[in-house]
């Protein structure tokens, strides 16, 4: 059984319009660690997938929307790099970003740090694929598109 990170508070995830950056507050549990006391590298793709996920709600383009319209989007990449060790019951905010759109794909920038000192552990550049209904590449749908251009304001950015 796949469990997801804990988010903080049910309040409603951060987004700083003049950054242009939304927040999800998250906290590491114990069965996220390795056997060396911090948190497992294949754990912070979960970190940073659960952060999209609650952005896409947010939008009001969640998983639900997704599995409704038959259509569907699916990470082509995925890229980390590693800066500083999270550990059992640290805080930390995974900030993101749309970084590009083109054609069928779109780039997301995440940032994790750590809370409260926002010390960098993580920055990760993920590429989503847009699929149609037969699971066949497609242009960004233009929900996402116009989304993104409402909240981030980037068209192509």
């Amino acid at each position: 059984m796949s469990r997801l990170p804990t988010l903080i508070s049910l309040a409603q995830p951060d987004y700083r319009k003049e950054d242009r950056v939304f927040e999800v507050e998250m906290q590491v549990q114990d069965d996220d660690l390795d056997p060396y006391g911090v948190v497992s590298n294949a754990i912070y793709a979960s970190y940073i997938h659960r952060g999209r996920d609650v952005l896409l709600e947010y939008l009001g383009i969640g998983v639900g929307y997704w599995a409704a319209t038959g259509n569907a989007l699916a990470i082509s990449e995925l890229n980390l790099k590693y800066f500083a060790p999270l550990r059992s019951g640290d805080r930390f905010v995974v900030k993101m970003w749309p970084e590009k759109i083109k054609g069928v794909r779109l780039v997301i920038r995440h940032l994790i740090e750590t809370l409260p000192d926002g010390k960098l552990a993580l920055d990760a550049r993920a590429t989503i694929v847009f699929l149609n209904k037969d699971y066949r590449p497609t242009r960004v749908f233009p929900e996402v598109a116009a989304k993104a251009w409402e909240m981030f304001g980037c068209k192509e950015c």
